[in-house]
């Protein structure tokens, strides 16, 4: 009976061993909680023993114990790592699909994937109450993945566009790069068939720019007996040339530079899109040529700026310089026997029966901690208390292995006595 006690003793020094050897080797996981292993002694109990006489048969590991005391928390900078003040988990889905599961974990350390789902650097994805656009949160009993798009709105397509712009006397005397008048057929690629170009803004049906050029083509150029000057006007976007719903419609000015003709929107056939050109305000004089203004009536769709998360776990995303938008609020859990949970490794843990289920709540609401952008939850390990508990396992082995052996040596003399 001696050597089993004496080997449990040696089996409980190594499983201390090993809880103190991981709990070192994760001091500097963030957001891991150290653990101790607990004990209980062994005693064979026969109901016709005399308990003063009982003799223990050793120990045996009842649990390792999980020390869920909050870490120290360290400031980032980056707005998507998060800390939790107080008690609780933030709540992930260990993986992409619907049927994944539910993992538990104070390691903040989180950001956006291509596709704009928050996740950690396991690939867990940070689960939110959805809201409104506003903020108002529309449930506190189900969750979703964060997702943050990178952009916002409805977009518009292109239909008219303004234009002013200032045609160039000294350039050529207004005929520019034009070979000629009348000019060749017109060719964008060819600069001698119209006399000046500007790129203008178009956006599609999806929001997005397209390229659009603008191509001016003397018509009529001044002489002598009259000093006004004219130019019809040929529209490429994407690649494609406009068909001009009035071919013979002009851009005229007098000699004096004021602009006579082409004040009414000139219309241009995109397939079955339509764009109109309003190239009032333009002008003619001896300075270089170039756009007075523009501008146009589309809409793209706004870019992300940047996202900011508040105490209370509502992640607002901002889009442009003034639209900002809520796209969820983080959800906090906890439970009720944490010693009950399950661990998956990378600080995380999953609920299981003896955990109970989760108790979701609102960051910073009773019994649930508040949250902390811009700061993760380091380990809560104390290197030297374990260095300490290291060197007391060290003792309680040697000091078993030496039980061991002089149970050894008894047994050694037994069997050497002689007769």
């Amino acid at each position: 009976m001696s050597f089993h006690t004496a080997l449990s003793g040696l089996n409980a020094a190594q499983a201390d061993i090993s809880v103190t050897s991981n709990n070192i080797a994760n001091v500097g996981t963030l957001g891991f909680h150290g653990s101790r292993a607990e004990f209980a002694d062994i005693y064979t109990n026969s109901p016709f023993s005399r308990p003063a006489s009982q003799i223990g048969s050793g120990t045996e590991v009842s649990q390792i114990a999980v020390n869920y005391k909050q870490g120290s928390l360290t400031a980032t900078g980056n707005v998507l790592d998060l800390s939790l003040q107080g008690p609780g988990f933030f709540q992930v889905r260990t993986g992409p699909d619907a049927e994944a599961g539910f993992g538990y974990t104070r390691a903040g350390a989180f950001g956006m994937n291509r596709d704009g789902f928050v996740t950690n650097a396991a690939g867990h994805f940070l689960n939110v109450f959805p809201t409104s656009e506003n903020g108002d949160p529309l449930t506190t009993t189900q969750t979703e993945r964060l997702n943050i798009p990178q952009q916002y709105g409805t977009p518009q397509a292109t239909t008219a566009v303004n234009l002013s712009f200032n045609l160039s006397l000294s350039d050529n005397g207004g005929l520019g790069t034009q070979a000629a008048i009348p000019a060749a057929l017109f060719d964008p690629a060819d600069p001698s068939t119209y006399a000046a170009t500007t790129q203008i803004p178009v956006l599609n049906a999806e929001g997005q720019a397209v390229p659009a050029q603008a191509f001016f083509v003397m018509s009529d150029a001044p002489d002598a007996e009259d000093g006004g000057l004219s130019y019809t006007l040929q529209l490429v976007v994407d690649g494609v040339t406009a068909e001009p719903a009035d071919p013979l419609a002009t851009l005229s000015f007098d000699a004096g530079g004021v602009q006579t003709s082409g004040l009414e929107a000139m219309s241009f056939a995109l397939g079955e899109q339509t764009l109109s050109l309003d190239l009032g305000g333009s002008r003619v004089s001896t300075s270089a040529f170039g756009a007075i203004s523009v501008s146009q009536d589309g809409n793209p769709r706004l870019e992300l700026s940047s996202v900011e998360v508040r105490e209370d776990g509502t992640v607002w995303a901002s889009y442009g310089a003034e639209r900002s938008v809520a796209v969820g609020q983080v959800a906090v859990a906890n439970f009720s026997d944490l010693q009950g949970l399950g661990n998956i490794g990378s600080a995380t843990y999953l609920a299981s029966r003896e955990s109970g289920e989760a108790r979701l709540g609102v960051p910073g609401s009773s019994g649930f901690g508040a949250i902390r952008s811009g700061s993760v939850e380091r380990s809560n390990v104390d290197l030297t208390e374990q260095l300490v508990n290291l060197i007391m396992a060290q003792r309680n082995y040697q000091a078993s292995a030496k039980a061991l052996e002089t149970n050894g040596t008894l047994a050694d003399t037994v069997l050497n006595i002689r007769s």
